[in-house]
C-alpha cells in the first residue's frame, strides 16, 4: 500500500511540475478566475441598473400617459361647464336685456325631440319675460301643427296628440322664465311641416302671441 500512495504522489507531482514547466501557474489561475468572477459581478450590476433604469422609464411613461389622459378627461370636463355656462350667461341675458328691445312676453325657444316610439315627440317650449318686469305672468299655450297627410294638407291641435294617459298641461305662470313640455304621438302617415303656437295671456290688457315655427327647424 505505501507502494501505491508512493506511486500516486509521484504521478502527481510529475503532472504538476509539467504543468509548471509549460506555463501553468496555479495562483495564476485563481488570479484570472478572482478577476473573472469580478467582471462578472460587475457586468451583472450594470444589467441590473440598465434594468432599474428601463422600469424607471417604462413608469414614467404610464404615468405621463395616465396624467394626460386625466389632463385631457379634466381639459373637456371644463370646457363642457364653460360653454354651459356661456349658454346660461346668454339666457340671462336675453332676460334682462332683450335684443329686439321687447320687454313683454316671448318664446325663447321650441325643441321637438325624437321620444320613445314611432312618430313620438318630446315638445319643449321656453318662455320669458325681461327681469324689468317682476310681475308674475299667467296663461296657456296652445300649439298646432300643419303638415301633409296621404298626399292632403292637415292640420291638429296638440292637445289632440298627446300620448295617450297623458294631460295635455300646457297653462303657464312665472316672473322671469318657464319652460313647459308635451309629448305628441304624431298621426300615423302624418308628416310634419311647422308648428304655430299661441300664447294666451290671462292679463285683460295683455296681447295674444302668435307665432310660427318650420319642424325642421325644431326638430332634433
Amino acid at each position: 500500500m505505501p507502494a501505491v500512495l508512493a506511486a500516486v504522489g509521484s504521478l502527481y507531482l510529475a503532472f504538476e511540475l509539467g504543468r509548471y514547466r509549460s506555463g501553468y501557474s496555479i495562483l495564476d489561475h485563481r488570479r484570472d478566475h478572482a478577476d473573472l468572477a469580478a467582471k462578472v459581478a460587475e457586468e451583472q450590476g450594470v444589467s441590473d441598473d440598465l434594468r432599474r433604469q428601463l422600469a424607471i422609464q417604462q413608469t414614467a411613461s404610464e404615468i405621463d400617459e395616465a396624467t394626460y389622459a386625466q389632463v385631457k378627461t379634466e381639459l373637456g370636463d371644463l370646457q363642457a361647464k364653460i360653454q354651459a355656462q356661456e349658454e346660461e350667461l346668454v339666457f340671462y341675458r336675453g332676460i334682462v336685456s332683450p335684443q329686439d328691445r321687447v320687454a313683454g312676453l316671448r318664446i325663447q325657444s321650441l325643441e321637438a325631440l325624437p321620444s320613445d316610439g314611432e312618430g313620438r315627440y318630446l315638445v319643449r317650449l321656453l318662455l320669458v319675460q325681461a327681469i324689468v318686469h317682476n310681475r308674475r305672468v299667467s296663461g296657456a299655450v296652445k300649439l298646432q301643427l300643419e303638415g301633409i297627410q296621404d298626399g292632403q294638407m292637415a292640420s291638429f291641435d296638440a292637445a289632440e296628440l298627446v300620448v295617450p294617459g297623458e294631460a295635455y298641461d300646457m297653462d303657464y305662470e312665472f316672473r322671469y322664465f318657464q319652460g313647459l313640455e308635451t309629448e305628441l304621438a304624431l298621426p300615423s302617415g302624418f308628416e310634419p311641416q311647422r308648428m304655430t303656437v299661441e300664447i294666451w295671456p290671462n292679463e285683460a290688457r295683455a296681447e295674444r302671441i302668435n307665432q310660427t315655427f318650420e319642424w325642421p327647424a325644431i326638430s332634433g
